[in-house]
């Protein structure tokens, strides 16, 4: 492959890199996001590339669709059939509440109590049909949700992990009287046990299921009325890609697509650089995304919450998310303090100082109030209209400054104040919880405000250094194009060690490793070039949490190793052991993935300045609560080895550095930025 495209779309700008190594050419691309519908903002961002799409091999896209719908309440109606007695599961939830002591909550489940029905049947944990399925009883609930106007149809029974017969013979009694192919299954979706986490991850799959068909569907046509003689992939939570054709049926697997390409780019740059222990920070305009990177490798979850009540447990990268970023709105609040997100302002109307409309005061009107952003460059590359400051001083100065009693500049420092150690406390908190020491940690910058705050976060965490890449901005749009095919699948056990002495861990995951080897095939992979790994969910027996054990090859066949690894990371969790205990394999999970798709990084396409340091630029810049003289870069012009002293900024098309007082800026063979303190 030589023609690459990656897309990645946020909440404000749309990202976009082209590389052909074949030919040496890299271009990068940002293009406000239309969030009414985020292909015209693709299709406008390929043709600020310049690039023609018969020319392009692969086009891999991260989007935020599912993202969106689910938390905005946009999916499609959905009907739930239960097992008898449980139709209030995903309202019941796990007895929790918005605000723990709060005397009241509101509540709404994605599907609503009308179209949630039951029907009977049971079969048992161990898989055994202790009631046959009342097919007649099915055939009458599905009729009536179908003629009720229900788009989707979520069919969860309890214990179906265990023996998946009933919902399969419900899937097929329904397809037969539903209007689409739009029937989901919980034992398809996440054949685990544990009925609350598998039936809302169902629910929330069916229920942005038909958005990203028909939206993959429209870009499809228009990528392809366009020249694009290929398919096109989509990037999933867990950092692989997939065929769009595969994305509405593994539809809740691109809920994180967005973050988890930022991190796969991340953690490649780190690789890179050798640094085996860092923080991806990828700071846009609504948020701060984080991810822990352990010995070269980006964190696992097998669940987060996309919102209250509605948890997603499938695997995935361990991305969390604050609400604080370029476009995060500053106010003083009832109680005199001042408070900066997590509201945005968005693409529209944007930061008061975009000159769209915007009247309250954001992190990016601050950063141009201090001298942080240059007003006349470009938002993005060969896009957008000089930043005007007068806007922004005016809202800084009536929203915040009046309440405060300060004037403008310490109005506007005081909103970076806040803004930093709201990110600051949540990168320590990450580390800190997982027992790690942010000193022997650096951070990898990037995204739109990344570089801007890196420094503070820098200086405020105690980390060791900030890594600022090439092309911040794009960083994301590049970890889309560095992803591998790659799909993961769960079965439960949950069984002793002991009881499956006379089986395999190869034996129990056959079926899986299969299916994965069928849907990588169906991309046009060789069978050759698939490869399986397993990974388990384990713990001591009588607990109720499962610790993700990494496990190496020869666990396939051995339990003694299958222990080994469930041992070693017990202790590197908890510290200790429970001799004498026995250990339950809770859960397998196959990954079945290829290599095919990665491509390198763009080291190869920069040419790096050889010659003497250019003469720096002149600017002041409001830190520390004065005016300051500052050096200013072009970064592009600076060569390898260049050392910048702070104050100073560093500027791109893409975004802009800012180096405090006490720390230098050293410009890497790899073209990335190493800040440290001086």
């Amino acid at each position: 492959m030589t023609g690459l495209i990656g897309v990645d779309i946020g909440g404000t700008n749309t990202d976009l890199i082209f590389l052909d190594h074949a030919a040496g050419r890299l271009i990068t691309a940002k293009v406000p996001t239309t969030a009414h519908n985020q292909a015209d903002g693709l299709i406008e961002g390929i043709a600020a590339l310049g690039v023609n799409l018969d020319e392009v091999d692969l086009l891999i896209h991260g989007t935020t669709v599912a993202t969106n719908a689910a938390i905005e309440r946009k999916g499609a109606r959905c009907g739930l059939i239960a097992t008898m007695g449980f139709r209030d599961v995903l309202e019941l939830r796990r007895r929790d509440r918005p605000k723990t002591y709060g005397l009241r909550a509101e509540f709404q489940p994605l599907i609503a109590r009308r179209d949630r029905r039951e029907v009977t049947e049971r079969i048992s944990a161990e898989g055994e049909e202790l009631t046959p399925l009342d097919t007649e009883a099915l055939a009458r609930e599905v009729t009536a949700l179908r003629d009720d106007g229900c788009e989707v149809l979520v069919i969860a029974f309890l214990h179906s992990y265990a023996n998946p017969a009933h919902e399969r013979a419900a899937r097929d009694i329904a397809l037969a009287l539903w209007p689409n192919r739009n029937v989901v299954i919980s034992s398809d979706v996440l054949p685990t046990m544990r009925e609350f986490e598998r039936t809302s991850t169902t629910a929330i799959s069916g229920y942005v299921q038909p958005l990203i068909g028909r939206y993959l569907e429209r870009l499809t046509d228009k990528l392809a009325a366009g020249g694009l003689g290929r398919d096109l992939l989509v990037v999933q939570s867990n950092g692989g890609v997939m065929a769009a054709p595969l994305a509405t049926r593994f539809a809740a697997n691109t809920i994180l697509s967005g973050p988890a390409a930022g991190v796969t780019a991340a953690a490649a740059i780190a690789g890179e650089l050798g640094i085996a222990d860092a923080v991806s920070c990828d700071i846009g305009g609504t948020s701060l995304d984080i991810c822990i990177i352990r010995d070269g490798k980006p964190s696992l979850t097998q669940q987060t919450a996309i919102d209250f009540g509605l948890p997603l447990a499938l695997p995935m990268l361990d991305v969390s998310a604050v609400g604080t970023g370029g476009g995060s709105l500053a106010r003083v609040d009832r109680a005199g303090l001042l408070q900066v997100g997590p509201e945005s302002a968005g693409a529209s109307p944007g930061p008061a100082c975009y000159g769209r409309g915007g009247t309250i005061p954001t992190v990016t009107d601050a950063c141009l109030v201090l001298g942080l952003l240059v007003p006349d460059r470009a938002i993005g590359k060969s896009r957008g209209a000089p930043l005007k400051i007068e806007p922004a001083r005016a809202v800084i100065a009536e929203k915040i400054g009046a309440p405060l009693g300060v004037g403008v500049e310490e109005a506007a420092e005081a909103i970076l104040t806040v803004t930093g150690a709201k990110m600051a406390g949540y990168v320590r908190r990450k580390l800190l919880e997982r027992g790690l020491d942010p000193r022997d940690f650096s951070v990898i910058a990037f995204g739109g405000g990344g570089p801007l705050h890196a420094n503070r976060m820098l200086r405020e965490v105690g980390l060791k250094r900030v890594v600022v890449p090439y092309f911040p901005g794009i960083t994301s749009a590049l970890g889309c194009v560095l992803g591998d095919l790659r799909h993961d699948f769960m079965r439960t056990v949950n069984r002793t060690l002991a009881q499956l002495a006379s089986t395999s861990l190869a034996a129990l995951s056959a079926e899986q490793a299969a299916e994965g080897r069928s849907v990588l095939e169906s991309e046009g992979v060789a069978p050759d070039d698939v490869v399986v790994t397993l990974g388990a969910d384990m713990c001591y027996r009588g607990q109720s949490n499962v610790i993700p054990v990494a496990l190496p090859p020869e666990a396939a066949t051995s339990w003694a190793a299958v222990r080994a690894a469930f041992e070693k990371a017990y202790r590197e969790r908890y510290g200790r052991l429970l001799d004498n205990a026995d250990i339950v394999l809770a859960n397998i999970q196959v990954t079945v993935g290829t290599a095919q798709v990665q491509k390198g990084g763009i080291g190869a396409l920069i040419a790096l300045p050889d010659g003497p340091m250019p003469e720096p630029g002149s600017t002041r810049v409001f830190f520390a609560g004065t005016w300051q003289d500052a050096a200013r870069y072009e970064r592009p012009a600076l060569p390898v080895g260049a050392v910048v002293a702070g104050p100073a900024l560093l500027l791109q098309a893409d975004t802009t550095t800012f180096i405090e007082p006490g720390y230098r800026a050293t410009v890497h063979p790899t073209g990335n930025i190493l800040i440290e303190a001086a």
